[in-house]
């Protein structure tokens, strides 16, 4: 006899609405400068990230209600059509230099490394359940896994996206290495990346002059107010709504730098909770890749936990000038559709993964 599994019996959906809520108000807060200031409008990117956020939701409730295995047998595919994807984005965006962006008649559809970045990860989880037992055989991994990872790191790496591109490259490794690979087989792409990353900050002035500022201990004047913004809040902070960092020192408060402002209005008690519900949700997450049903699952629950934890703390680490800047948001935190969408299908899957291991794990209890 199964039991059924209800959604609101998971206590990983209750973190994850903490989260987006304390984000909503605290983006609401960190936004209201900058929304009257351009728009005539406190709410503007509130209202917009509302929108976006119940869009989320919804797609979140949406993707928990298949079953895992969809994305597991259509790995394949979901990968090639991010590729499609990112390639429209270089003829359909707004005649920038940009191409992150899929923009159809002006409208600003998504991101397109977001939806990558997720394909990816199912991908790996694909191949390190079909080849558990030859995860070392080099030449399996250069013939059928090299090639995927390298045009989907490079297609966003030339959008250009190098954050992004760095970013999901430190996840598939890390799944790779807990998975079993061998450090010394890592090294070879890690080797490979380091040094087209050179290249291009070497052949990019603006990212050339911000790595050598940071490598000198020079902080660039964003880092420095956030810093600052950081030691003005204290233990206490100065108190909701109070910040100064955000009237207009900060050009990117809501989105990417949205950390110090959290620190000065409510101190290192504030960005202590922060830490804490991120870690609660490492905690849990880590939970359901334990229990996960097979290896697909398992390796897939933990590639989505990690891509979440790792943009925090890349995050909390370059607006302390541990990093050089990098531009890459907060999940849940940061004003922004796209990774909000793609976040919420991530954990929709994850939330359906945990579905099917508490379903298994009570069919394994009646049969014996």
């Amino acid at each position: 006899m199964d039991k059924k599994i209800n959604i609101y019996e998971n206590k990983l959906l209750y973190i994850i609405i903490a989260m987006a809520l304390i984000g909503a108000v605290l983006l609401y807060n960190a936004s209201a400068t900058l929304g009257i200031n351009k728009f005539n409008n406190y709410s503007f990117f509130f209202t917009k990230h509302l929108i976006r956020l119940f869009i989320s939701s919804l797609a979140l409730i949406f993707v928990y209600n298949i079953k895992y295995t969809f994305f597991k047998n259509n790995a394949v595919k979901i990968l090639l059509l991010s590729w499609i994807i990112m390639i429209l984005a270089y003829f359909f965006n707004d005649g920038s230099v940009t191409s992150r962006w899929l923009i159809i008649n002006g409208k600003n559809l998504f991101t397109t490394s977001d939806f990558a970045k997720l394909a990816l990860i199912i991908y790996t989880a694909v191949f390190i359940e079909i080849n558990k037992n030859r995860i070392n055989d080099l030449n399996l991994i250069i013939k059928n896994y090299t090639p995927m990872f390298l045009i989907t790191v490079i297609l966003i790496f030339f959008q250009p996206d190098l954050s992004t591109s760095f970013a999901v490259s430190l996840i598939i490794i890390v799944l790779l290495l807990i998975a079993g690979l061998k450090i010394k087989y890592a090294l070879y792409p890690l080797i490979a990346a380091c040094t087209l990353i050179a290249v291009k900050i070497a052949n990019t002035p603006y990212q050339h002059e911000r790595f050598k500022n940071w490598f000198n201990g020079q902080n660039n004047t964003q880092t420095e107010n956030s810093i600052n913004a950081l030691g003005n809040g204290g233990v206490f902070g100065v108190g909701y709504g109070n910040s100064i960092i955000k009237e207009g020192f900060l050009p990117e408060v809501h989105t990417d730098f949205i950390l110090p402002i959290i620190g000065e209005e409510f101190g290192f008690i504030g960005v202590l909770i922060l830490f804490f519900l991120f870690i609660s949700f490492y905690i849990y997450g880590i939970k359901i890749c334990k229990s996960s049903p097979d290896i697909f699952s398992s390796m897939l629950s933990l590639g989505i936990v990690l891509n979440i934890l790792f943009y925090f703390l890349i995050n909390a680490s370059y607006v302390v000038g541990i990093f050089p800047t990098t531009g890459l948001p907060i999940p849940f935190f940061s004003y922004g559709g796209s990774h909000t969408l793609f976040n919420m299908i991530g954990l929709g899957i994850l939330l359906n993964i945990s579905k099917h291991a508490n379903l298994y794990k009570y069919k394994f209890i009646n049969y014996e």
